[in-house]
């Protein structure tokens, strides 16, 4: 508990570091800030082309295809980035480490905090599909209301299983850098594995759709695509899976990472 105290007694470093990654991202660049609309709305774009257009033929449950995808896939984006840049935090700024006394564990959840910042700065153009959506915009229409509130505990539960996961991996690069080159591997096996551009619902009752229900990040998108798309409350069921989960890759991931702190200096 005194380590997390310390964390939080850093709260305004991590801020900074926050803001000076989000900044870093967009110096330079003739848009800035408003990459974080375009790029997605491209996304958006293509996916309606290619999906709505060119290959039509889609479960009547993930109607319109290219929504329910969309609604999937920036979650997925913010978890994938996080994930990698906190793997590879501390070995980024290990000389932060070994010149500044601070918290170990303010890298790893500055690299998921500023991902966040990312999602949240192309929330707004997933809101305006959903509205689009609702007014039939993309064929099928989509129900928009008071579910869309499941964004918020979301957004926490999604910020608690990527801190764990980042405090695992960022201990566990330092002493074997070959996780950084196989998290890519697992990262795309895993976007297969989750209920990102299907339902397990859809798929035929196997001992395989039962493997993947296993998937500990299948009740979180279950949860995205139930506030955002199908604009239903999750079931408790759901809700009680993605909490245990994060709860526990975070004490799971916290106490790795504290032990074995003390090598971090270095190591890196």
């Amino acid at each position: 508990m005194e380590r997390l105290r310390d964390l939080w007694r850093h709260r305004a470093l991590v801020g900074v570091l926050v803001t000076r990654e989000v900044k870093a991202r967009y110096r330079g660049s003739v848009l800035g800030f408003f990459w974080s609309l375009l790029n997605p709305l491209l996304m958006l774009a293509v996916y309606t082309l290619v999906f709505q257009l060119l290959l039509p033929n889609r479960s009547p449950s993930t109607s319109p295809y290219a929504l329910f995808l969309f609604c999937g896939l920036l979650p997925w984006n913010w978890l994938s980035s996080a994930i990698t840049d906190a793997a590879s935090s501390l070995l980024t700024h290990g000389a932060l480490l070994r010149k500044i006394l601070f918290p170990a564990e303010v890298l790893p959840a500055v690299a998921v905090l500023a991902q966040g910042v990312h999602f949240l700065l192309a929330l707004p153009v997933l809101l305006a599909a959903l509205v689009a959506g609702a007014l039939g915009a993309f064929g099928a229409k989509v129900p928009l209301g008071w579910a869309l509130l499941q964004v918020v505990p979301l957004l926490v539960l999604q910020a608690i299983l990527l801190l764990g996961i980042g405090l695992f991996l960022a201990a566990l690069t330092v002493h074997f850098r070959d996780v950084r080159d196989l998290l890519q591997t697992v990262l795309s096996v895993l976007f297969f594995a989750t209920p990102i551009l299907y339902t397990l619902n859809d798929l035929p009752k196997t001992k395989l759709t039962r493997i993947l229900a296993l998937n500990p990040f299948a009740p979180l998108f279950a949860g995205w695509h139930d506030a955002l798309f199908y604009g239903r409350v999750s079931p408790l069921q759901t809700w009680a899976a993605a909490a245990a989960i994060s709860v526990a890759a975070f004490a799971v991931g916290f106490v790795f990472f504290d032990r074995l702190r003390d090598s971090f200096p270095e190591a890196v």
